[in-house]
């Protein structure tokens, strides 16, 4: 029985036994024989005993040794491990920069010492910076410091924050909680990772950054330190040779376009340089200057601008050596001073001062051209508007912001109300409305010079109060993009909000995502509708009425029906006529409604000089005042003139009217100098499109719709594409957001896709967006592109569409440079359908019926003729020979590419051959290369873009063909597969013609297909590869000489006939084969083996290449075996210098010689023979001529024009009697006339 005392030191030596096991330690135990510690609680941490760590092995004092130390000592040696914490150092260098004076070392010393610690390890310390802006002394000491520096080029924004966002991610995907993120930066676009990182990731995130940093970057960070402050116990690094500089520090900026307009450069310029805290001071081209208040400012703006694009120039920029006294200092303002000396530009020049009046804009207006005088004198004929009274104007806030618009003072304050329109506000509204053609003025003709922000108006707001509605706006835009501000403001027909964006892309990017869309997410609220700019100031009822009084006075009954009334406006002015401004002018006109709405003229007071605008719309010359056709629709007429003609007349037309034409009366001006413009509505093209192709001029919207000489100043690539008044600098700039920009391009296409199916590429503007629902099935909706309005989608694609005409007969079609390039793409597309890729001029409307399947008229591509066309086809796209034949350009090879394809073609053979049928698919052809021949194939390495064309480069060894089902496929050409083919059928044993193909296809795996050779049958295969049938049985190439006598016989029939130009009847063949071979010939085989064809009359010819052959055999038949060169030396002797097909020299004759194996054979010693048993007929000797003997009774006499019969000048010559076909001799004498006429082909007679 135990007692209680041992019981109880039982029990506290296992207490003690199990917490020691707990925490790794020896456990001492009574027993000694074995010393085993009892398991470990799991749930017990690791203790604060750290001498486990040190007793690996050894033995205790009390002579106990530790069991299976090794395996628990690891296991909480890696529990140790795991607590300590990692930490991410990650650096925002371009946001909080090297002070100046420190030491990047020591600034990393700094925050290693007092953020890598307690427990905590470093895994990465990164920078990302653009090693190319940033000093080259910065960047040794980050090395030096041990710091993983990423260079970033900083040719897009944000791409430095990108890649420290990308490290941040990386490390929060290796290290989880509780690992520690600090980030050195101050810059509010990583709120949303630091948050990701905290919340989500239960990570600790510390942030160190500068002043005046965000309160919700701060929000996201655990904890926050001051950079500053952290910095500020370091050291500095003072020279002391540096003065104490002053408080603003000036940059210069250099390389800034030339041609572009002042207004443009300076808002590029104010655009970048507000990001970095400065304003433009002077813009002297091509350099500016730019004053910052700090130096760091300066510092930063010298490293972020440059190598910025403005315009197209790469800028660089600079410190300003001296200081410069500025022209202008305001920021709105810029000078356009001639650029001499810095010191010489210190005269102050006032900003540019609003017109209140016409007469003040004409004095301020800089000197133009008399006509362009005249049209501005239209402006003063107008009644000046009288101001309107001043209103209640609550007083300006403690810190007023000029607000550009016509709505007047605004409380800018998000938390405030709106107040109504002050007299300033409507002053300047006034102002605005002055000039007749600005009331439809598009808001980017107004504010072209002022790019750092971008006004939204909204409207179509419910009646909240203005602060709910302005956090309801600022609540739903940062959705999507930053908001500079939000002001709300009380209309006529409701509240109405004027939302700053950044820029003009911001606006447009905004558009596609808000508009149309209900403000509070309810079905039964309003939709917003926004529109880019300020709202339109309303009409001057004074000018709208003299307007309408000129127009209706001149007709009968002084009364128009609505729809003629608004598009004779619009012809006029160029501008929009709504009912509602006819509404408010009820003391002048009045509209009848009935079976249609009537404009009637109530005020007949006649239009006084005073009342009257000079009329820029029309000629005071030549048209007459009515407005019979001031519908536009004359300009629109089909015409059919060449465009160079058009172009000469219409260039003495500007210069006779002073460089300005109106298109509303062009066609009177034109008939009252050249010859009446005749419409033709079959071949003729609109006019208003031929005048857009007039090189040298352009249409102009603005004030009234007119042809002016083209700008100069803009640049010639860009003028060319022109196809409306946008200045060159708003072509230059993208067309709406970048993010849209994908959409706005795949519109375009199905644009001019749509226009492609319409008759003359032409839609009515009116059936637009039905026809576009109809073809794509889909609607267009305008503002998915960043545009509220149709016209304005449309003018930002202006180098593809244009619109022709003038309110309700406006016409969408391509512009002419688009239809130049669609032009070239569909004749490059038919000529690659064409066997040789070429084609006659006078062809192509068949070969366009047979390519694209519709009726080819050059008015559906803009111009009136055929030969108009080829002269907008570049050099670069198509080469035109001098017979006239248009065919795609080929580089001239070079000889090692010229080599190469040599080499390629014996290689393609090659792979070909392996094939049953000598064909391969097209796809596999590539693949099958690189296996055969281990090698990648390059086509660049022959000098050709793809592998159709290096195809096309050896047409005499491979050819790419269409099979049945759609696919391509390159098989062997005739003319090398003949010898493969004889090799196969030699290699075949002797079998009937009715077990060939299973022959065939046991040995080579398919069925032979007579496509191989071109021919019709698997007998006309045997006879085209050299062999013959004999009684059912196939003999191969070499194996008959019978057969290859017979041919070389018809050879020598067809050769022996002086019968040029028509050919051998059957009859005279027949009888000249009888006569050298004793048998009847059998035309059916040799055709099938291609020793001659039937031309026209049933006559036959002998074929080029047999005739080669013959020549050949008579020279082996009179000489011993001959190796290729003398062979090919004789032949040139007795025939001809050149060898048929022998480009590649003595070795031309070789590959010939084997693709006949049935007449030549070659030894061992490459030395050419006649088979054996192959017989070459003998020729009898020519008979003696006689000395006079009168050849007009045979025929006209030999080697003159008109002669059927001709005598070679060689010495082997035999005569033979005429063709038998001919008449006899005294019937040819009455027709002596006829036959001199007649032309004769070359031949040699053998």
């Amino acid at each position: 029985m135990i007692s209680k005392t041992n019981c109880d030191n039982y029990s506290n030596r296992s207490k003690a036994s199990r917490s020691h096991s707990a925490q790794g330690l020896a456990c001492p135990v009574s027993s000694p024989a074995m010393k085993i510690p009892l398991p470990p609680r799991p749930w017990i941490t690791d203790a604060e005993d750290d001498s486990s760590d040190d007793v690996d092995g050894s033995s205790r004092d009390d002579g106990i040794y530790c069991m299976e130390r090794t395996r628990m000592r690891s296991r909480y040696r890696h529990q140790k491990q795991r607590q300590t914490h990692m930490i991410g150092i990650f650096w925002d260098i371009e946001n909080v920069q090297i002070p100046r004076g420190c030491s990047a070392i020591d600034i990393v010393a700094a925050i290693r010492s007092k953020f890598v610690r307690d427990g905590k390890r470093e895994a990465d310390f990164v920078v990302v910076c653009d090693v190319k802006k940033e000093a080259t002394q910065k960047l040794l000491e980050l090395n030096d410091a041990q710091v993983s520096l990423i260079h970033v080029c900083k040719t897009q924004k944000n791409a430095a924050d990108d890649k420290l966002r990308q490290c941040m991610r990386r490390f929060g995907d290796l290290h989880s909680s509780p690992a520690t993120i600090l980030l050195i930066s101050g810059d509010i676009d990583f709120a949303a990772d630091l948050s990701d990182f905290r919340y989500r990731k239960n990570m600790e995130v510390i942030l160190v950054h500068k002043r005046n940093t965000s309160a919700a970057l701060i929000a996201c960070a655990t904890s926050h330190y001051s950079f500053d402050e952290l910095v500020s116990t370091l050291p500095r690094k003072l020279n002391p040779q540096t003065k104490e500089e002053d408080v603003s520090v000036e940059v210069e900026v250099t390389n800034l376009p030339i041609y572009q307009r002042v207004e443009l450069v300076s808002g590029r310029l104010r655009h970048l340089a507000k990001k970095c805290g400065g304003k433009v001071v002077q813009i002297n081209a091509p350099t500016a200057v730019i004053r910052f208040s700090t130096v760091e400012r300066a510092a930063r703006a010298l490293m972020r601008m440059d190598g910025e694009d403005v315009y197209g120039r790469k800028i660089s920029t600079r410190y300003v050596r001296t200081s410069v006294p500025p022209t202008y200092s305001s920021d709105e303002g810029y000078s356009t001073a001639p650029a001499s000396s810095y010191a010489s530009a210190s005269t102050f020049i006032p900003p540019p001062q609003v017109c209140s009046s016409p007469q003040e804009a004409t004095k301020l207006a800089p000197p133009q051209s008399s006509v362009a005088k005249e049209w501005a004198l239209a402006l003063q004929q107008l009644p000046a508007p009288s101001p309107p009274p001043h209103d209640f104007c609550p007083p300006p806030a403690p810190k007023p912001r000029k607000i550009r618009g016509t709505h007047g003072t605004i409380n800018l304050d998000r938390s405030g109300c709106s107040s109504s329109n002050s007299a300033d506000g409507r002053r300047e509204s006034g102002s605005r409305a002055v000039s007749p053609w600005n009331s439809s003025a598009s808001f980017s003709e107004q504010s072209e010079a002022e790019e750092t922000t971008a006004e939204l108006t909204v409207s179509n707001l419910p009646p909240y109060e203005p602060s709910v509605l302005q956090e309801m706006l600022i609540q739903l835009f940062n959705q999507y993009i930053p908001v500079v501000r939000v002001s709300v403001w009380a209309a006529g027909e409701g509240p109405l909000a004027t939302v700053v964006l950044r820029s003009e892309w911001d606006a447009r990017l905004a558009i596609a995502r808000i508009h149309k869309r209900r403000l509070d997410n309810q079905w039964t609220g309003r939709r917003l509708e926004l529109s880019l700019g300020k709202p339109s100031p309303a009409p001057n009822l004074d000018v709208l009425r003299a307007r309408l009084r000129a127009i209706l006075l001149d007709q009968n009954n002084h009364m128009l029906p609505l729809l003629r009334l608004r598009d004779a406006y619009a012809s006029r002015h160029c501008c929009a006529l709504t009912t509602s401004d006819i509404a408010k002018l009820k003391d002048t006109v009045i509209i009848h409604e009935g079976y249609g709405r009537m404009v009637q003229l109530v005020d007949l007071t006649p239009v006084s000089n005073t009342e009257m605008e000079e009329a820029p719309w029309k000629c005071h010359i030549h048209a007459s005042m009515n407005t019979g056709q001031e519908d536009g629709t004359r300009i629109l007429q089909p015409v059919y003139m060449e465009i160079s003609v058009l172009a000469k007349n219409v260039h003495i037309l500007l210069e006779n009217h002073g460089g300005i034409l109106p298109l509303l009366s062009f066609v009177e001006c034109y008939e009252s100098h050249f010859d009446a413009l005749v419409c033709d509505t079959r071949h003729g093209v609109a006019l208003e499109l031929l005048l857009r192709s007039v090189p040298g001029i352009e249409v102009r919207d603005v004030p009234s719709r007119h042809l002016a000489w083209r700008q100069t100043d803009s640049l010639p690539d860009n003028t060319a594409n022109s196809e409306s008044s946008r200045s060159s600098g708003e072509r230059d700039r993208p067309r709406t957001a970048p993010v849209l920009e994908p959409m706005l391009a795949l519109f375009e296409r199905e644009l001019i896709d749509l226009l492609r199916t319409a008759p003359r590429c032409s839609i009515p503007f009116s059936k637009l967006i039905p026809a576009f629902h109809h073809h794509f099935g889909r609607q267009c909706r305008v503002a998915d592109y960043g545009f509220t309005k149709l016209p304005d989608l449309l003018a930002a694609l202006s180098s593809a569409i244009v619109v022709l005409g003038s309110g309700s007969s406006r016409i969408i079609t391509i512009s002419a440079t688009a239809q130049s390039r669609r032009w070239t793409s569909d004749l490059v597309k038919l000529l690659k359908a064409q066997p040789g890729r070429t084609v006659i001029v006078n062809d192509i409307p068949l070969m366009y019926q047979t390519t694209f399947g519709r009726p080819f008229s050059p008015v559906d591509y803009g111009v009136c003729t055929i030969a108009e066309l080829m002269q907008r086809v570049g050099p670069q796209a198509v080469s035109v020979a001098q017979d006239g034949s248009i065919s795609l350009p080929r580089r001239t090879p070079t000889p090692e590419e010229r080599a190469r394809t040599r080499q390629f073609a014996m290689q393609a053979v090659e792979l070909l051959r392996y094939t049953p049928n000598l064909r391969m698919e097209f796809s596999r052809f590539v693949p099958a290369y690189h296996a055969h021949f281990g090698r990648q194939l390059r086509v660049a390495h022959y000098g050709c873009v793809k592998l159709v064309e290096l195809f096309e480069l050896i047409p005499e060894a491979v050819s790419v063909c269409g099979e049945s089902n759609g696919e391509r496929s390159v098989r062997v050409a005739t003319k090398a597969a003949r010898a493969l083919v004889a090799q196969r059928l030699r290699a075949l044993p002797p079998v009937a013609l009715c077990d060939l193909p299973a022959h065939y296809a046991n040995l080579y795996g398919a069925l032979p297909t007579p496509a191989m050779l071109e021919a019709e049958s698997i007998e006309a295969l045997v006879y085209a590869a050299g062999g013959c049938v004999e009684k059912g049985a196939v003999s191969a190439p070499g194996c008959a000489p019978a057969w290859a006598s017979a041919l070389l016989a018809a050879c020598a029939a067809l050769s022996g006939d002086r019968s040029v130009a028509r050919g051998s009847t059957q009859e005279y063949f027949g009888a000249a084969f009888r006569r050298l071979q004793r048998a009847e010939p059998d035309l059916r085989r040799l055709l099938a083996a291609g020793v001659l064809f039937v031309v026209q009359d049933a006559r036959l010819q002998l074929s080029a290449a047999w005739r080669t052959v013959w020549r050949l055999a008579q020279i082996l038949a009179e000489r011993p075996p001959m190796p290729n060169d003398e062979l090919f030396l004789e032949y040139a002797r007795r025939y001809e210098p050149v060898f048929p097909g022998g480009e590649s020299g003595t070795e031309g004759v070789g590959e010939f010689l084997r693709q006949y194996s049935e007449i030549f054979t070659e030894s061992e010693s490459a030395r050419w023979s006649l088979c054996a048993g192959v017989v070459v007929p003998r020729c009898r000797e020519p008979a003696p001529a006689p000395a006079h003997e009168d050849y007009s009774v045979h025929d006209t006499p030999p080697g003159q024009k008109g002669s059927r019969v001709f005598e070679s000048p060689k010495n082997n010559i035999w005569c033979s009697p005429p063709a038998s076909a001919l008449p006899a001799p005294t019937a040819l004498l009455t027709q002596e006339n006829r036959r001199r006429i007649r032309l004769a082909a070359h031949f040699d007679c053998s």
